[in-house]
């Protein structure tokens, strides 16, 4: 079973296996090698999508479901909601 928690990143690697938190699409390094970020408006949109989520961790603003720290990920334009919610 691996469990690491990367300090200051997006996500954490736990039983979902190596970078099972994101999608094939994004990345963690994608937030500091100059990817496309989604506008304000959209990235604030989706964030609003996972606070009505049953997995949102409201207390770290993180997914359940791909532990994710979703202020972040929300703001990546190739990241997707691991249920397909946005």
């Amino acid at each position: 079973m691996l469990r690491i928690l990367y300090v200051g990143s997006m996500c954490q690697t736990s039983d979902m296996g190596y970078n099972g938190c994101m999608s094939e699409d994004a990345k963690v390094w994608d937030l500091f090698n100059g990817s496309a970020r989604t506008p304000e408006g959209l990235a604030a949109y989706r964030l609003e999508i996972c606070n009505g989520c049953e997995f949102f961790r409201k207390a770290t603003n993180q997914c359940k479901k791909c532990g994710c720290f979703m202020k972040l990920k929300t703001a990546l334009e190739k990241a997707k909601c691991p249920i397909g919610k946005w």
